[in-house]
């Protein structure tokens, strides 16, 4: 950078300090309102150059309607009066545009303190007038839209837990007017049990809030009344110049639907249980018919019909017993339904490993089937004369979930198949078909000794 020499004279230090700030207009005029000088700031804010200017009536930069009102005197006889006059207005350029400017008019004086002209400064504020504007539309917005909401509660508290704004729905769901509530301990809509030491639902959810953005809720609350409705609500922390302002919760009575929720849980587990009842009776009279056939195929086929429909009373009452009865946890499931497979055939042994995994209901079913045609074909074919085990593993991952039954046993004849065994064994036909429905892929693979058959299904439907 070129290094020259700081000016001696303290005029010409003034007038650079002019002709350097371009983003303001400095200009000054006579007491009549003569523009006298004009600065560089001042041609690129309005447009008219020095020659231009110069000798011209300050008026003219002006709106139409200030002129008018006598603005320009107005804010002339204030700066001569008081010392100074301050205006935030819109004024013209050169090309007829308009742009919002803040301003400051001062009186000149002599060295002796005479006043013989005034000088105006003027910068450009359009940007934060939009901004502004914009903000405050915003706010208004959603003033409007707090007050509109009257199916929700919404309202906001400092970290202490007060309470410092309330809206309509708010009044409508708790039933205080807001100046009733402002200030008080936002603790007083929880239910006692959330309350106490140790155990104060608001506290956490403002930890849980600050932790992770926000903290969805669903618990009773209590009214003014005393009364207490289910409500569903989200709080989130509130900030204010990077710095932690309070939070907001915003809230809605969901009691009825908690309530249906409830029933319809009820009724479910009703239905489930009595499947379960009607499948143990259908059970029994299979038994007793297998007992009763005179032909040994026909009692064999029996107690097959008796182990599937076994098996299909089983989920159903280890999804009556659970809190979801939608879905089930596959360990837990293939833990009960191989213990209840080993029961029924004393000399064999099934050994279970199993992640932990969560599946729909309608697909445990089938999957129980499937362990249970499996299973018991390894009881009956590969270990027709002696005792053995069979082992069930699944393994799940993100994408699938592989489900292994395996044997230690003959292993299969020559020339097996499943497609060539459909005909002729039901068993292999049913775990056909519940492959197919699983949209799952089977692997068989015949060790000699043992065989294993391989289940890989999508982990989600």
């Amino acid at each position: 950078m070129d290094q020259y020499s700081f000016p001696s004279g303290e005029d010409e230090i003034h007038r650079h300090i002019v002709e350097s700030a371009l983003d303001y207009a400095i200009f000054a005029m006579d007491l009549d309102g003569t523009v006298a000088t004009w600065s560089a700031g001042a041609e690129n804010l309005f447009g008219y150059s020095a020659s231009e200017m110069i000798g011209q009536n300050g008026v003219i930069i002006f709106s139409f309607e200030d002129q008018l009102a006598g603005a320009p005197l107005k804010e002339k006889r204030l700066a001569l009066t008081t010392g100074r006059a301050d205006d935030n207005r819109w004024h013209v350029r050169k090309d007829g545009s308009m742009f919002w400017a803040s301003g400051l008019m001062m009186p000149l004086r002599n060295d002796v303190g005479g006043i013989y002209g005034l000088a105006k400064i003027v910068r450009d504020r359009t940007l934060t007038l939009q901004q502004d504007e914009a903000l405050r539309a915003s706010e208004e917005r959603l003033q409007l839209i707090l007050k509109s909401a009257i199916d929700y509660a919404i309202f906001s508290f400092d970290q202490d837990g007060r309470i410092i704004s309330w809206n309509t729905g708010a009044c409508r769901i708790f039933g205080y007017l807001e100046d009733e509530i402002l200030g008080q301990d936002a603790r007083i809509l929880f239910v006692p049990e959330d309350r106490t030491e140790g155990h104060v639902a608001l506290d956490r959810e403002m930890e849980t809030a600050l932790e992770r953005g926000r903290a969805e809720n669903e618990r009773f609350h209590l009214r003014k009344d005393g009364s207490t409705f289910w409500g569903s609500g989200l709080t989130m922390p509130l900030r204010a110049h990077h710095q932690r302002a309070g939070y907001l919760k915003v809230l809605r009575d969901d009691t009825e639907r908690h309530f249906a929720d409830e029933h319809q849980q009820i009724m479910l587990r009703e239905m489930s249980h009595r499947v379960k009842n009607s499948l143990t009776l259908v059970t029994a009279m299979l038994s007793m018919q297998a007992r009763s056939a005179e032909q040994q195929e026909v009692g064999e086929a029996l107690r097959d019909a008796e182990a599937r429909v076994g098996t299909i009373a089983e989920v159903h009452d280890q999804l009556w017993r659970q809190p979801n009865i939608e879905t089930v946890e596959l360990a837990d499931f293939l833990s009960s339904l191989c213990l209840r497979l080993q029961q029924a055939a004393s000399k064999h042994t099934v050994s279970v490993d199993a992640d932990a995994c969560v599946i729909d209901a309608d697909r445990a079913i089938q999957l129980a089937l499937l362990v249970n045609e499996l299973v018991t074909n390894a009881f009956k074919h590969a270990y027709s004369d002696i005792s053995g085990t069979v082992t069930v593993s699944a393994r799940a991952t993100a994408d699938e979930i592989r489900l292994e039954i395996a044997d230690d046993g003959k292993g299969f004849p020559d020339g097996f198949s499943v497609s060539k065994n459909d005909g002729k064994s039901l068993g292999m036909k049913v775990v056909r078909v519940l492959v197919q429905q699983l949209r799952a892929e089977l692997h068989i693979e015949n060790r000699r000794p043992g065989a294993s058959f391989l289940i890989r299904l999508p982990r989600n439907p």
